[in-house]
């Protein structure tokens, strides 16, 4: 079907209003084109839009957060632990693993993931997005304003409302994200962006913290909260980065700054929860939380060619600061509960707040960096950092805590084509990364541990055949194991190594239908004095030891404007304790539904109907932390999407 027809007049009013640019161009899709399935190389990890599929997340790579190792980049460059989160400024994500990773400079343990900012386009668009259904209302509004070859603007607005039937979990958001595309010459581009999101109510239901070998019972299908108990945040995310090359050179950049404003922020607890129900019902208040984070890198490289060699030569700075309070939060227990019945409406406490102790992390550093390649042969990279790091902890009325670490961290990769179309990766990794907080089970909740020392080992091979991609590749990650005791106080209990074997297949075997499907064998271990004494188990907790995923995509050769969609995601047993005495079943859950690709007005236009947790299976998800929260149960979802 052409989608490049005359303009109807909606469209014909907006190229009017953007006459003054000189635009005459129809648009092409852009919202009613993204499709997750589609769009992936593998199934490590692919989010278009607000559609996301694959093994790993920006929240789980290998079983750790790429977030808290620092290994999130933006057109290759480092952005520390921020993820820009704004859907009208961030179009996507990618997770980058293995061989996927070995063309960035100074990777780090646990993967990388690219984000990327919406595209501004050589055409006007206006895309809008309707939300219907029984956890997601509201409206996207996404622009993409060319002004004149040089110049750009993407921006949107949005205003959603979620709900978690039956379970009652509400939240409402307004977004509002702007980013300019600044282009003066071939080989040159600046993109800026600044984002607000303003979510004046988030409530959730509980987590669950269990005491025994026997799982709660299943939680209430209807809320089960306490309505008072409503976040209030506002997140502010702003960044510049380009690059410009010139002969054999190119310097690239990038500054950015993410802020989350928490004007009031609570969580509820069921905590020694036994198989009959009975816990505790406990709200734990904290006082209005800034918590800043500021990252940034400036880049040289150097390109040269030797015959059918390339190489390249790269000199980089970069570094961040993460600022946030901890402490001073209200405990209020409300007493004996039973999980599974709904509580009261307490009325709202009067609580004093205790000070609070500061927390600031930095971590700056250098380096050199080489990648060569040998089109046909192979690929080689090597490099070498120098890390500055010093987190200071400052409790009221009380001396500083400063711990410093200044540790060199190295990598090298190996790509070897061995056949046509096969190649072989290894490589090798050291990282040092800023640690998490207790959670609020802990007897020193919120506490922050210093710095991790860590590594990853990774060897594999891909091979192309047709339109399929195989990848077969192993790792083995290795940190701190940082988690409760038996005392309920948030320590290093040993290291924990995740040793596993990841599966990925991916294409077209078929025209029209396009297959996603991986799996990962992991064998999670804790190794160290308390498991050696019987403190700890040899699982660490929430940890699978097998997952799979399986998502297609198919376009009716007998009606080509419908498309149908089945996604297939298992999680194998975990470990819901740190003893290990109490294991949380594993799960296999079926999303399914379809898409329909028209015309409004002459405009692109897909309707797509999704239906996720098909067949309303009851699961559990766990925390590190030892934290349960329910499965969302089925929902039905409904979305139009129009390019104007």
């Amino acid at each position: 079907m052409d989608r490049r027809r005359s303009a109807p007049p909606l469209r014909h009013a907006l190229m009017g209003l953007l006459a003054a640019g000189g635009f005459i161009t129809p648009a092409v899709a852009q919202r009613t084109g993204e499709n997750a399935v589609t769009s992936a190389d593998d199934a490590f990890g692919t989010s278009v839009g607000n559609e996301t599929i694959g093994l790993y997340s920006t929240d789980e790579v290998r079983g750790f957060s790429p977030v808290a190792a620092g290994n999130i980049r933006i057109d290759g460059l480092y952005m520390g632990g921020i993820v820009i989160g704004n859907q009208r400024i961030q179009s996507g994500s990618t997770v980058r693993v293995g061989l996927s990773a070995q063309g960035y400079a100074f990777p780090a343990p646990t993967g990388i993931v690219e984000l990327s900012v919406r595209p501004v386009g050589t055409d006007p668009v206006l895309s809008s997005v309707l939300y219907a259904g029984q956890n997601q209302n509201g409206i996207d509004l996404d622009a993409q304003l060319p002004i004149n070859k040089q110049l750009g603007i993407a921006a949107g607005i949005s205003f959603n409302q979620y709900i978690d039937f039956p379970g009652g979990d509400q939240a409402r958001y307004l977004d509002i994200g702007i980013a300019p595309a600044w282009r003066p010459r071939e080989g040159t581009e600046v993109r800026a962006y600044f984002g607000l999101q303003d979510a004046p109510i988030d409530r959730s239901t509980p987590f669950t913290f269990v005491e025994g070998t026997e799982l709660p019972p299943h939680l209430p299908n209807r809320f089960h909260g306490q309505r008072w108990a409503a976040w209030k945040n506002r997140f502010t995310t702003m960044g510049v980065f380009g690059h410009t090359s010139f002969d054999q050179w190119r310097l690239s950049g990038g500054l950015f700054r993410h802020v989350v404003d928490s004007e009031r922020s609570y969580n509820t607890l069921y905590v020694n929860a036994h198989g009959d129900g009975s816990a505790r019902y406990i709200v734990n208040i904290h006082p209005p939380r800034l918590t800043e984070q500021n990252a940034g890198e400036i880049r040289l490289s150097r390109q040269f060619d030797e015959g059918p060699r390339h190489h390249v030569v790269h000199l980089s700075a970069r570094g961040g600061i993460r600022t946030g309070d901890f402490g001073g939060e209200a405990v209020v227990d409300f007493g004996p509960a039973i999980v599974g019945e709904v509580p009261p409406e307490f009325p709202e406490p009067d609580v004093v707040f205790g000070e609070e102790t500061n927390d600031k992390a930095r971590q700056y550093g250098g380096g050199i960096a080489y990648h060569g390649r040998w089109p046909g042969v192979g690929e080689f990279s090597v490099g070498i950092q120098k890390v500055r790091y010093k987190k200071t902890i400052s409790p009221p009325g009380e001396t500083e805590i400063v711990t410093r670490a200044e540790p060199w961290l190295w990598n090298s990769t190996l790509a070897v084509n061995v056949l046509k179309g096969v190649v072989a990766y290894a490589s090798y990794t050291k990282g040092l990364e800023d640690s998490g907080v207790a959670p609020e089970i802990a007897v020193n909740r919120s506490e922050a541990p210093p710095a991790l020392l860590t590594s990853q080992r990774d060897i594999g091979l891909r091979y192309a055949f047709g339109p399929m991609r195989l990848v077969v590749g192993a790792f083995d990650v290795r940190k701190p194991y940082f988690n409760l005791d038996p005392n309920l106080v948030y320590t290093q209990l040993g290291t924990v190594r995740h040793r596993g074997l990841e599966i990925s297949l991916s294409g077209e075997p078929v025209k029209g239908l396009s297959l996603v499907t991986g799996a990962v064998l992991m064998k999670p271990r804790v190794t160290g004095q308390a498991v050696d004494l019987g403190l700890v188990g040899k699982m660490p907790v929430g940890q699978a030891e097998r997952s799979a995923t399986a998502y297609v995509d198919y376009v009716l050769p007998f009606f080509p404007d419908l498309s149908i969609n089945l996604g297939i995601q298992h999680l194998g047993k975990r470990a819901g304790s740190v003893d290990n005495l109490l294991t949380v079943p594993g799960r296999t859950l079926v999303n399914a539904g379809g898409r329909y690709r028209f015309e409004i007005m002459k405009a692109p236009a897909s309707l797509r109907l999704q239906v996720t947790n098909l067949f309303d299976d009851y699961a559990w998800n766990v925390t590190g932390g030892g934290g349960f929260r329910r499965v969302f149960p089925r929902r039905a979802n409904l979305t139009l999407s129009v390019d104007f």
